[in-house]
């Protein structure tokens, strides 16, 4: 029996055909396995969204090719179409019918209208048994993200696509929502991907997670794993939210705009060039005869977040809401001991 229900296997694809055009992705490979909700991670035009239409069927792979269930479901020479596919789709915006019920929204997609018994049961999974016979607009924008979903697993879908399900949403309902999301999913026997361009939204509720920029997959791994061991630059500042930071050889060490960095034996690779490090592993306090200055400020919680301007670098600094400096401060920055950062190319995990 196999266990994967979607297979990604050597996708590429660009909208502009001419051979000196860029691909918009560029050989993507994943696999999503049953009962799996992946989430599919990114910033804004890295290609989440067209991967999401390629898997859907609205658009022909330019090469490689995507499986569903064991059955081959897109390639360059072949595609079934959407409707076929049986593929659930959840978008933002909700996409409901607004003439329709919650009843007739959830009934749409079944072939036989007179089973009920899949639709009652996703019903109650959602919490809208008692709201069936309300329209749309009679509904809070949980209840129609709740809705959305429950039409797109109605009929007998196993496999779901959600396009930034949660971003419409106020944040109370947003973290309720989503964290009800792999419940509903594991009661219904589905996978899902889930695309979002928030970190936090991803790692919190995802199996696993794919990292994407500029068209191509930078790591596909458990959300842990993905902060104990960020393959890549881009991984390390956009899921972990860390400083990079360019560093050189002077001799026999390193030098960064935080001073020396720590020697160990994999600083003896001349080929490191860059340093990732936590905007918390870094400390801040006000001096005349510092390097630094405070160009701007934010409260985030019990924290505040200095961004600092050091040798023509900028970083993040966070620090307690007791340490107050003022914009256009000098100050000096210090690597944190007990801390760690990474070093790359190689991922090497330093700890001072």
């Amino acid at each position: 029996m196999k266990n994967d229900a979607l297979i990604i296997d050597g996708l590429h694809h660009k909208y502009n055909k001419r051979e000196y055009s860029n691909w918009i992705l560029n050989e993507i490979n994943l696999k999503i396995e049953n009962g799996e909700l992946l989430g599919l991670l990114g910033p804004s035009g890295c290609g989440k969204t067209t991967l999401l239409r390629l898997i859907a069927g609205f658009e022909y792979p330019s090469k490689g090719k995507i499986l569903l269930n064991d059955r081959e479901i897109s390639s360059r020479n072949k595609i079934i179409s959407p409707e076929k596919r049986n593929i659930g789709m959840v978008f933002q915006d909700y996409a409901l019918f607004p003439h329709l019920t919650v009843l007739g929204n959830v009934m749409f997609g079944l072939k036989d209208k007179k089973d009920r018994s899949r639709v009652d049961y996703l019903l109650n999974v959602v919490g809208l048994e008692n709201f069936v016979g309300r329209y749309p607009h009679e509904l809070s924008g949980g209840q129609k993200q709740r809705l959305a979903i429950a039409r797109a697993l109605a009929p007998g879908t196993n496999f779901i696509l959600l396009d930034e399900p949660f971003c419409s949403l106020d944040m109370h309902v947003k973290l309720k929502l989503r964290s009800e999301l792999p419940n509903i999913l594991k009661g219904c026997n589905a996978s899902g991907l889930m695309v979002t361009h928030d970190p936090e939204e991803a790692m919190s509720i995802c199996d696993n997670v794919a990292v994407m920029n500029e068209g191509k997959i930078h790591q596909i791994d458990t959300p842990i794993n993905l902060l104990n061991n960020p393959k890549t630059l881009f991984v390390s500042s956009f899921i972990l939210g860390n400083n990079i930071i360019k560093i050189q050889k002077n001799g026999k060490s390193y030098m960064s705009c935080l001073g020396e960095i720590n020697s160990s034996g994999v600083l003896q690779n001349e080929n490191i060039k860059s340093m990732s490090i936590s905007p918390k592993f870094i400390s801040i306090k006000r001096s005349e005869s510092g390097n630094a200055n405070v160009i701007s400020k934010e409260f985030l919680g019990e924290f505040l977040i200095y961004k600092v301007t050091i040798n023509g670098n900028i970083l993040r600094v966070r620090t307690d809401i007791n340490n107050l400096l003022n914009n256009g401060d000098k100050c000096s920055l210090s690597i944190n001991k007990n801390s760690y950062y990474f070093l790359y190319p190689g991922a090497h995990k330093v700890y001072i």
